[in-house]
């Protein structure tokens, strides 16, 4: 066998001897061919290699002539068989081909190329950390120095620098294979030296530092960061990146920094991401399955709206919003097939094109997302991959669904996504992807087939698209279309954001040109109407024997199979009868596995040797019923309604223990419990305790970025335990948070009241945690006096109960109170809450409570109070203590408390901290709060343009949990925002929300629509001419005129609004009475604004009573404490009446036009358009007014 050498001086080993390739030139182009093995390497290209940018005149000729001498070098011996093309067993040979010279000789000949198999081995999904490292181990042993040692030429270079980086890349997965594995010995004893010759390479840096802080060495790990930094600093002027510099200070805390992240590689025992489908284990080159493309006719007018779709998007300038086009038709209509033309057309326009599809039987979370873009991110170059342009964060979340960045560098540590962030991470990728100069179509085909996560990542990025260059294409049928992408899509459609393309039957004339040549005009005619014009029918029909078509039926699509026509599903199944037996065995276990899979699991699945299997392929690719697709090995079925004929035809007895058979080849290959639970679900037997175990950890596995799922899995493993399950309160309650967090909160509210009930009073801890979340189902639902019974029910049986749970039930009654706007009533809860957890000494609890009394201080007035407790709790909370996960809930309170405070700029680094908090973790129940906070802090600071981006991500978190009370107050944010820029219609969707909150207001509870959302009905009401609307709406809401359901902070802008109302009624009694009551509600202790408001409303009530002077003296001093308060539309508002009280005096003229000018700056640069057009009117009155 010959063997040749690149990873170091060129070698040439025929049967284990050297041989000598030749002189310099020789050798180089030797290695030329090498390098691309297998593959035409055009002559330009080697004549490039060799002599660069100025060849000799004849560089052609000494080219062929080292050719013809290395063809003799490899030659085969006289009287030998020539070998097949591609056969490993055969010698090499130098082949012509038209585009150049081709090396025919197998990959693993060549170290160079056998260091990638076995690199690219050690990604595989079916491999321990232990088969990892190994293989990683054999492949940086093929390197003996530096590769082609003295070859010239800048190719040689650039190689050279390229295959360094893989090798190094090599040497650091070996490293962390070996650490996860627990051979930290063996990293300790090779990395030195490798650190040494490479001293500037972090990331071999930081294997040797967590190793040695593994083995007990931490002085070493620490000696070994300072050598780092020293020689960074030394050579580049830099520090080491975040990642070392976190992993150092893990090491100075003494933190674990071994093995056992949540987000471990596949295959090491099976601890792989989460959410990742089964299908990726034999998943396809991207569009592998089509083939070459038929001819498309009678599609002109669907094709003319594809080719506008992609006008719009290459001639679309940067920032633009992405394009949706929706192709709906019925099974084979010929959606799949106008798709294939959208990707061909596309590239001719040089865009890049990325498909992906759902798949039938398998409802792996986001599995259309990571068919389409798992294979570019794994195959992207580092530099032009586009995850580089990410924030960590985001890749971090990319990474606990997509295969292509588990060993991605930010990937580690433990990685919680959540839903709500993974959602913003895919549509930023988008965005890179799209921003990367090609533009992108993305393309989805089969959604009717969509798992309940990738419906809902539909959804966000059409209400949210991405500012890019970037066509979405989706294909369904839809009649099986998800409710939840249909209506998403129904949306979109009524606001002209989709394209529809609905697809219909063709013509008899379009399909003859198609499928009737070489066919009598009779069976012609019978072919057509039985398949209604449907092209994958007519296709399938076409191949059926004219004695075996059935008479014509009429068409009745359902779901799955029973979409196809009779005819069709026996033309289908037709074809799998002249098989032999083996080939009917292999396509069974195939479509057990999927639209496309491997031999290796196909032969376990059919319980088949790999030679059989080969031979069964074989022939399945024979009758076309499946195709070769991307790597070597890998098959798909022609298309899925192949597949689900072969499955829908195999026995329900051989499909349950063919399902058994993939579950157990699936876990010998080391794959994670979310992998096996689709094919464990269909074949596993009640009684089953392991199969309910593995589907009870699948579900916590995907729980936050794919509740739907983890309902689904813990629901079928509860039904596998029978009356054991009754035993399993944890996965009661594990199903009913699921269930709460896809926003099913009936539902859940329901499983948690019988959770309840199988608990016995001494449950403690488990108990405790369901009555809560019980109520908490309850108040999201709007009952909050249920809610309250609940908890106080539980409170009363104390017996036995610990500090602990009587502070977290204490603490829920406080919430409530709270969000119910019965202040004194949180303050007494507050206060129990706080002395409990202080008999417990919980840390996280005792900042809960004092955080909840902080708060309900603050709202009652006892703003002394509020201070103090707040400043306690703030010295409390070390920087490293409030990025703790339990403390998420203290830091949204706080945030709140310090908004009623004014403290703008540490409310907002409060909230900040707990979305940080809750991307981390996949906590998404405080979202809305957290963000609809934010939002109202970057209102009081002028800023809309964040404050709608918060409001918006408010309302869109309030309606994943389904929160109507949530999503009334987000709505009331953002209408708050636009009444700001001065939209004041209230007749789109967002007012109508509040409207319906308005008229369901009497008939509810207190809490079920916040009284800030009603209130800022009110003020629209108010813009929009409806004074009387206006005090009714706003008194409401405040719970009477005295507004005790306002926060006492907040009372006076709420007074200031009526007083406006009376004001427009021309009821000026009333307009000072509600004046007079803001100057009673304010404290003296209470924030500086409050003071603010109620000058701005004696100015408005002075100018009305036609005294200026004392009017402007009002207005100024508001305007001047809205400044310093750092409020600027607010003191633009004020300058505004400053501005017209001063206009009432010639003499002040000037000084009005001052403040109406600078209230005109203030609004008009923050986009308050309502506010600026008012300046500008005022200022163009007074300078148009005649001299007095």
């Amino acid at each position: 066998m010959t063997d040749f050498r690149l990873l170091g001086p060129l070698e040439l080993r025929v049967a284990g001897r050297a041989v000598e390739p030749g002189p310099p030139q020789r050798r180089a182009v030797l290695a030329f061919l090498l390098a691309d093995a297998g593959r035409p390497v055009p002559i330009d290209a080697l004549v490039d290699r060799l002599w660069g940018e100025h060849p000799p005149a004849e560089a052609r000729a000494s080219l062929y002539a080292h050719i013809a001498r290395i063809r003799r070098l490899l030659e085969v011996k006289p009287g030998a068989p020539v070998p097949e093309h591609g056969d490993p067993t055969a010698s090499p040979r130098v082949l012509r081909r038209a585009d150049g010279y081709l090396l025919d000789v197998a990959p693993d000949q060549v170290d160079l190329h056998r260091f990638r198999h076995l690199v690219e081995q050690a990604r595989g999904f079916a491999r321990t950390d232990g088969e990892r490292a190994l293989a990683l181990r054999q492949a940086c042993a093929l390197w003996r120095g530096e590769p082609m040692a003295g070859l010239p030429g800048p190719w040689a270079v650039r190689a050279r620098e390229s295959w360094k980086q893989e090798y190094l890349a090599a040497l650091v997965a070996w490293a962390h294979c070996e650490l996860e594995a627990g051979n930290h010995a063996a990293v300790v004893g090779r990395l030195p030296d490798l650190v040494a010759e490479h001293p500037l390479v972090e990331p071999l840096a930081a294997a040797l530092m967590r190793a040695l802080h593994i083995c007990g060495r931490g002085p070493e790990a620490l000696a070994c960061f300072a050598a780092l930094r020293e020689r960074l600093a030394e050579e580049l002027g830099t520090e080491p990146g975040p990642d070392v510099q976190r992993l150092h200070q893990a090491i100075l805390r003494g933190e674990e920094t071994g093995p056992g992240r949540a987000d471990r590689h596949e295959g090491s025992g099976g601890a792989r991401p989460s959410a990742v489908p089964a299908a990726v284990e034999t998943r396809p080159a991207t569009g592998g399955r089509m083939g070459p493309l038929g001819r498309l006719v009678g599609r002109d007018e669907e094709v003319a709206v594809l080719d506008r779709a992609l006008e719009d998007v290459t001639t679309g300038e940067s920032g633009v919003q992405a394009h949706v086009v929706e192709l709906a038709g019925e099974p084979g209509i010929g959606k799949t097939r106008l798709l294939a033309e959208l990707g061909e057309r596309a590239r001719r326009r040089g865009l890049l094109v990325l498909t992906g599809r759902s798949v039938q039987f398998d409802q792996a979370p986001y599995g259309a997302f990571v068919d389409a873009l798992d294979d570019h991110l794994a195959s992207a170059a580092p530099r032009e991959n586009p995850v580089e342009a990410l924030p960590k964060a985001a890749v971090r979340q990319l990474a606990a669904v997509f295969p292509a960045l588990w060993d991605h560098g930010v990937a580690a540590g433990p990685v919680r996504a959540e839903r709500y962030w993974l959602h913003r991470a895919v549509r930023s990728l988008l965005e890179a992807v799209g921003a990367g100069g090609q533009g992108l179509v993305l393309s989805l085909d089969d959604l009717h087939w969509a798992d309940d996560a990738t419906a809902e990542l539909i959804d966000h990025l059409i209400r949210h698209p991405p500012k890019a260059r970037v066509l979405l294409a989706l294909a369904h049928r839809p009649r099986q279309i998800p409710p939840r992408l249909s209506a998403a899509l129904s949306r979109a459609g009524a606001d002209s954001r989709v394209s529809r393309v609905e697809l219909t039957p063709l013509s008899f004339t379009d399909a003859a040109r198609l499928f009737a040549a070489d066919m009598g005009p009779g069976r012609w005619r019978q072919l057509y109407d039985v398949s209604g014009g449907n092209p994958f029918y007519l296709e399938a029909l076409t191949r059926m024997p004219s004695e075996q078509l059935a008479v014509a039926v009429p068409l009745d699509p359902a779901a799955s199979m029973r979409d196809v026509p009779r005819p069709v599903r026996d033309s289908l199944l037709a074809e799998l009868q002249g098989l032999s037996e083996s080939a009917r065995l292999c396509a069974r276990a195939a479509a057990v596995l999927g639209d496309s899979f491997s031999v290796t699991l196909v032969a376990d699945v059919a319980g088949s040797d790999q030679a059989r299997t080969l031979a069964a392929l074989d022939e399945l690719t024979e009758h076309d019923l499946v195709r070769p697709v991307g790597a070597p090995g890998q098959f798909g079925f022609r298309h899925p309604l192949v597949r689900a004929a072969v499955y829908e035809g195999a026995g329900a007895g051989w499909l349950i223990s063919a399902h058994g058979r993939a579950a157990r080849c699936l876990a010998a290959r080391g794959a994670s419990s979310s992998a096996q639970a689709s094919h464990v679900q269909r074949s596993a037997h009640p009684g089953d305790e392991e199969a309910a175990e593995l589907l009870a950890e699948a579900a916590r596995d995907v729980l936050t970025i794919a509740p739907a799922t983890a309902a689904q899995w813990t629901q079928e493993a509860l039904r596998l335990l029978g009356d054991e399950g009754r035993l399993r309160p944890d996965l009661w309650f594990q199903r009913a948070s699921a269930l709460g967090a896809v926003g099913r909160l009936r539902e859940s509210r329901d499983l948690l009241r019988a959770t309840a009930l199988l608990l016995p009073p001494q449950a403690g801890d488990i108990r405790v945690r369901v009555v809560v979340s019980q109520a908490t189902m309850e108040w999201m639902l709007g009952d909050y006096q249920q809610a309250m019974r609940l908890l106080l029910r539980e409170l009363e049986d104390r017996d036995g109960r610990s500090d602990h749970d009587v502070a977290e039930l204490e603490m829920a009654l406080a919430a409530i109170a709270q969000r119910t706007d019965e202040f004194s009533t949180a303050v007494r809860w507050s206060e129990r809450a706080l002395a409990s957890a202080e008999r417990a000494g919980d840390p996280p609890r005792l900042a809960m409570a004092r955080a909840l009394l902080a708060l309900a201080y603050a709202s009652t007035g006892e703003n002394a109070r509020s201070h103090a407790h707040l400043t306690r709790l703030l010295e409390s909370l070390g920087g490293a203590q409030s990025e703790q996960p339990e403390y998420i809930e203290a830091l949204s309170v706080i945030g709140w408390t310090e908004l009623l405070h004014a403290r703008h700029d540490s409310a907002l680094r409060h909230l900040d901290q707990g979305l940080e908090l809750s991307r981390r973790t996949g906590n998404s129940l405080l979202l809305s709060d957290l963000f609809a906070a934010s939002a109202h802090v970057h209102l009081l600071l002028g800023d809309l343009d964040e404050a709608s981006r918060c409001a918006e991500e408010a309302l869109e978190a309030a309606s994943m949990v389904g929160s109507e009370e949530a999503s009334s107050f987000a709505a009331g944010v953002l209408a708050a925002t636009r009444l700001w820029r001065g939209d004041y219609a209230t007749d789109d969707s967002l007012f109508e929300k509040l409207v319906t909150s308005l008229h369901t207001a009497d008939d509810c509870e207190p809490g079920r629509v916040r009284s800030v959302a009603l209130g800022i009905l009110g003020q629209a009401m108010l813009f929009n001419g409806d004074p009387d609307g206006c005090v009714r709406t706003v008194t409401r809401a405040g719970g009477g005129p005295d507004l005790p359901r306002f926060e006492a902070p907040t009372r006076a802008l709420w007074f200031g609004l009526l007083t406006r109302a009376e004001l427009a009624r021309g009821d000026l009694a009333a307009a000072g009475t509600w004046t007079d009551r803001a100057a009673c509600a304010a404290r003296p202790d209470g924030p500086h604004h409050q003071r603010a408001f109620i000058a701005l409303s004696r100015a408005e009530l002075h100018l009305a009573r036609q005294d200026p002077a004392v009017a402007a003296r009002f207005a100024q001093e508001a305007a001047e404490v809205f400044r310093t308060c750092r409020m600027p539309l607010y003191e633009a508002l004020a300058r505004i009446q400053a501005g017209l009280a001063l206009a009432a005096s010639s003499e002040r003229r000037p000084d009005a036009l001052d403040q109406l000018e600078q209230a005109r700056s203030l609004s008009g640069t923050r986009g308050a358009h309502g506010l600026s057009a008012w300046a500008e009117a005022e200022y163009r009155r007074i300078v148009d007014a005649p001299d007095s």
